[in-house]
Order: C-alpha cells, then structure tokens, then sequence
C-alpha cells in the first residue's frame, strides 16, 4: 500500500478508488452541474458556450444521461446552424455545425456498456464536422495516410501558401482529430501546419483497428505521406501526442529517426506500477482503444511501459507534466524526462489537469515556440 501511494500519490489514489455508483450518486443529488471550472475547461475550448454548457450540464442526473444530454445540445446548434445557413451566412452556420459534431463527440465518450450506441454517436460527430470543416477559418482539410492495408484519417490546417513545417498530434484515448485540430493556432501562428491524425483505437478507426503493440511503423507512413502533403515541408516533421499516445509518440520518434522532434502530454511511463489503481472511467477509456476489456488492462501494461525505450530516445523530447492530473500520476512525467537520453524539456504545470486542458493555451504556445526555434537553427 505504502508504496502504491509514494508511486501516484494519496490524492490520486483516493480519487480513483471511488467507483462508478459513487459517481452516480452525486450525479442524483447535484447533477454534473458540480463539474469544477477546471473540468469544464475541455468543453469550452472546444467552443462551447458557457451558458450552454451550464444548462447542458444541468440536464444530467446520472451517467446515462450524459450523451442524452450532449445529443440535445448538439441538435440546439445544428438548429441554429440552419438558421444561418438559410441566411446566408455559411461560416458562422460551420462554425455552428463544427460545435454540434463536438456535442456528439463528448456525448459518447461517456457510453460505457453499449458499444454500438457509442459507435453511432462518433460516426455522427465525424459526419457533420467533415462537412463543416472546409468552411471555417481557416479552412480544414480532410486527409488520409495510407498505412499497411488501411488508411489513418486526418485533418490538415497550413499556415499559408509556402510549405510549412508540421507537427502531427496523435490522440488520447478519449479526444480524437476533431477536437485535436482545433489546438491548432499557436502553430499556426509560428508557421508550423498541423495534421490532427486518428490512429488506431481512436477516432474513425476505434470501430475497425484497435491500437496494439507494433503499430510504431505508422511513423513511417506519416514520413511518407507529408512529402505528398499541400502546404507541408516534409523534411520537417514533429510528433505530439496526448494521455496514451504520449507514450507511442515517443516509440514512434524512437522507431523513426526522421521526426525531428516529439512533444509528450501528461503520458504514462510506466503504467505497470499502477494500473491497478486507475479509476473504472480510465480503464473503460483505454480498454476501448486497445479493443479488450477493463479487466484484462493489467496484461498490455507493460507494453506502454517508456523504460527501456526512453533512454535510447535521441529525438529532442519536451514533456508537459500537471500536478493536479488525476488519470495519470502526476509524476510520470517527471520520470518521462529524467529518463530520456536526448536533448529535453520539462514543462510542469502545478495546478493543471490531465492533458493540462486548463493551461492548454500556455503549454501549446510554449511548444510552438520551442518547434519553431527548432526549424530556425
């Protein structure tokens, strides 16, 4: 016990232990109204209105609830999509659209026992953000990267007509491309085009491809693919990955010498040493992307585990840690960056959440800046 809790901490350890029914009770008497400034932090950087989110929040009194309610509050902006699309007014009905595909996507992350539902709510959020994506600004743009016997679905967004160095972000195992790209402005700003990539277990692909060990030759088929891509200089390439992927961004990077740099976000190290202690919703969330169930998350652990991998990193590594980060110890990052053998950079945020969704302004300029200092030496 003693050491379980010098591994991920009292607070982490307590918070996790709670199990769902507990959840539900507080669900019953306060609604997720009782959500924390921090926790709503996610949904209005996606471009949720506040209000909105209030009363979407509201509306939830237990967890089956919740997609119910984010479902309804998705049809309120495709109405008022409409609205403006009979209007005339074509970019701000895309942006509408682009809020109602978000709705979906938060609505079926929590669809913890009906695996088809879960699935339908997705297609649907990926159906109506592709046909918005083209109108908002700046423009967005459907890709695909051919790999093995399938192809990874993206969205690029490029600073202007010259080519442009990228960075590819790589999901959690709850976020996915939609709600990635919208990230994309520190980049931007800085030059650097963004290509937010659904892997396998995630996004598009969770229906048909679970992610799994050996899937570190996606790496080159992103090579591959960025010399072909509009508005991309594919000799200048990076790789960001959030939560789970944070840890395969880095055995991508290790696999594939031609990224010239890797960015890890509050990703696990070495999850054997904890595993058992992660709360259902987390072991629900990644069972979905590794297509097993929670109870067999115990036996993967070690192949997401950065021990032997990281010290033989070259690649320059800059890792975002957060203090108050619930879902992976907070100091697995730390043990990330004291464990990588080449050039680093930690970025610890004391207060932030997991992905530091409520410092994601500070830590995705931060890296943009250090990309871009990168692409000038």
């Amino acid at each position: 016990m003693l050491s379980i809790v010098r591994t991920v901490g009292f607070r982490f350890l307590i918070v996790n232990r709670l199990p769902l029914a507990a959840l539900d009770v507080a669900l019953r008497l306060a609604s997720a109204a009782v959500l924390s400034p921090s926790g709503r932090y996610r949904y209005l950087l996606a471009g949720i209105h506040p209000r909105i989110l209030s009363a979407t929040l509201r509306r939830i009194r237990r967890l089956h609830d919740w997609p119910r309610a984010w479902v309804r509050t998705a049809h309120q902006y495709l109405l008022a999509a409409h609205e403006r699309a009979i209007a005339g007014e074509q970019r701000a009905a895309a942006e509408l659209q682009r809020a109602a595909a978000l709705c979906y996507h938060f609505g079926h992350v929590l669809v913890l026992d009906d695996v088809v539902r879960r699935r339908t709510l997705y297609a649907i959020a990926a159906r109506l953000y592709r046909a918005a994506a083209p109108h908002l600004d700046p423009p967005i743009r459907p890709v695909e990267i051919p790999w093995r016997d399938s192809v990874l679905p993206g969205y690029l967004v490029t600073p202007g007509e010259s080519r442009a160095p990228l960075v590819v972000f790589l999901n959690g195992a709850s976020t996915t491309k939609e709600e990635t790209v919208s990230w994309a402005r520190p980049f931007l700003e800085r030059g650097i085009g963004v290509l937010a990539l659904d892997t396998p277990g995630s996004g598009e692909l969770a229906s048909r491809i679970p992610a799994a060990p050996g899937q570190e030759d996606i790496g080159w088929a992103i090579v591959e693919a960025a010399q072909h891509l509009p508005g991309v200089d594919g000799r200048h390439l990076a790789l960001l990955g959030v939560s789970l992927r944070g840890a395969y961004a880095v055995q991508v990077a290790q696999t594939v010498p031609d990224f010239s740099a890797v960015v890890s976000v509050t990703s696990p190290f070495d999850p054997r040493l904890y595993v058992d202690a992660l709360s259902d919703l987390v072991r629900y969330d990644v069972a979905f992307a590794v297509g097993t169930t929670p109870s067999e998350l115990d036996r993967l652990a070690p192949a997401l585990a950065l021990t032997d991998v990281a010290p033989h990193l070259r690649t320059p590594l800059f890792v975002v840690g957060a203090g108050n980060d619930l879902v992976v110890p907070p100091q697995e990052s730390v043990r990330l960056f004291r464990a990588a053998g080449g050039p680093k950079r930690l970025l610890f945020f004391h207060r932030a959440n997991h992905v530091a969704f409520t410092h994601l302004e500070q830590w995705t300029s931060a890296v943009a800046a250090w990309l871009a200092s990168l692409y000038t030496t």
